[in-house]
């Protein structure tokens, strides 16, 4: 063999171990971290321990378990992020939501919290899924929307070794108050001036209220945590950048006669401290100001505070929904596949709702405060709202109306049988106006 043989096979020896070399390292990082950062199964309902347990003193608050069965323990409040291909998109990106910057309040500010609770159908237990402030600067007629992780560590009374100090975790077992303030000091924030709380279904009714006709592949989009990669983190600043559109796209619809049909109709979908009145009053201070001049009178910041550029997604444009949704479904299809996801259950929520009503609609007479027991959660849902078939959908709505008004008559409580008919009605009202 001549002297230039011999390097040229020197050469590939050494080429071939540094490819196995390479290869055993990322075949060690792959099993070390399968093992520490695989998401938790939920546990099946059947063997799921007791929600709550009792204290010596007799005090109800829910176990540790349970918390753990219900709530994953993977932490996206971590400083990593998993990247996606953006091939297809125009993606643009946006460097300042996530930095560190010092800011200085002056002016009249108005901080109001928008949260998405995460409660399957009939179920009371509220996790917080999706968290957002929303900063109203009424001397500048500017917004500025913080956007939370759900997972971001905050205190809700467990033990650190559980990993359940997190603050989706603080909104179901300490309650709202609680909640509000861990938001606020996450934010960096004085206060939280007023709330909006909202589930799966009233925000399925809110996007069709704001034009998507697919409003389930649009809410799937602006949930998901991995299919699009960037983990809570993306999916927070997704949530905060929709709402920036949305209210950029129809702040102007309201002004004049629909403007108090469609606030009505908005504030009946969700649970609020912000009555007619207020969202009123606030939507004239900014008008007054000018709002909007552009689009740059609304930032946004999410926080805890991480140094990456977020891909910022155009969802008024309803391909974008679409290229976005059918990766999702892709996405999950493969983890089924591959054994890492089990597949989801198909809910009839029609038969669920109307079951419910039978159920209720024969306690009306005799027994009105099981009857109330038995629909006010769903009630509380607008879990009607999941019900594709419009036609069915309205029939499921009216039963609800007819069986809990006349409920609460029966007990005296007028006030209750008001609130039923306030919310029935500015739903249908701001439908019918919307789709002529």
């Amino acid at each position: 063999m001549t002297k230039n043989g011999k390097e040229v096979k020197k050469k590939k020896n050494r080429l071939l171990k540094s490819v196995v070399t390479i290869g055993i390292v990322l075949a060690v990082i792959w099993l070390f971290s399968s093992m520490f950062f695989k998401e938790s199964a939920h546990s099946a309902a059947g063997s799921m321990k007791p929600a709550t347990v009792k204290d010596s003193a007799g005090n109800t608050s829910f176990s540790e378990d349970f918390i753990k069965s219900v709530v994953s323990i993977e932490d996206s409040s971590d400083q990593f992020i998993r990247v996606s291909d953006e091939s297809g998109l125009n993606v643009a990106v946006d460097p300042v939501a996530g930095a560190e910057a010092k800011r200085i309040f002056t002016g009249r500010r108005i901080n109001i919290a928008i949260t998405g609770v995460d409660s399957r159908l009939g179920a009371a237990t509220r996790h917080a899924d999706a968290n957002h402030v929303i900063s109203i600067l009424i001397d500048s007629g500017k917004i500025e929307i913080t956007s939370i992780p759900r997972d971001t560590p905050a205190d809700a009374g467990f033990n650190d070794t559980t990993g359940q100090n997190k603050l989706t975790i603080v909104r179901a077992v300490k309650g709202r108050d609680a909640y509000l303030k861990e938001l606020a000091r996450i934010a960096k924030l004085d206060k939280i001036h007023y709330f909006v709380e909202f589930g799966f279904s009233q925000a399925m009714g809110i996007l069709e209220l704001l034009g998507y006709k697919d409003a389930q592949s649009t809410l799937q989009v602006l949930r998901s945590r991995k299919g699009l990669g960037g983990d809570d983190y993306q999916r927070s600043y997704n949530q905060g950048q929709f709402m920036r559109q949305a209210i950029l796209t129809h702040f102007n619809k309201l002004d004049g006669p629909f403007g108090g049909i469609l606030m009505h109709g908005g504030l009946a979908f969700v649970e609020s401290n912000i009555n007619y009145d207020i969202a009123k009053n606030i939507t004239e201070q900014l008008a007054k100001h000018g709002f909007p001049h552009n689009s740059g009178d609304i930032s946004i910041f999410v926080r805890p505070a991480i140094p990456i550029k977020f891909k910022v997604y155009d969802f008024t444009d309803k391909e974008i929904i679409k290229k976005l949704s059918k990766r999702i479904e892709d996405f999950n299809t493969e983890r089924t596949e591959q054994g890492v996801d089990a597949p989801q259950p198909k809910l009839d929520v029609a038969s669920v709702l109307n079951n419910a009503l039978s159920r209720a609609a024969a306690d009306t007479a005799k027994n009105p405060a099981r009857a109330i027991k038995t629909l006010s959660v769903y009630f509380d849902q607008r879990a009607w709202c999941q019900v594709k078939d419009l036609k069915q959908r309205a029939k499921i709505r009216d039963g609800f109306e007819a069986i809990l008004t006349k409920s609460y008559e029966k007990r005296k409580q007028t006030e209750k049988v008001q609130q039923v008919k306030y919310i029935i009605q500015s739903e249908k009202k701001v439908f019918e106006t919307n789709n002529q």
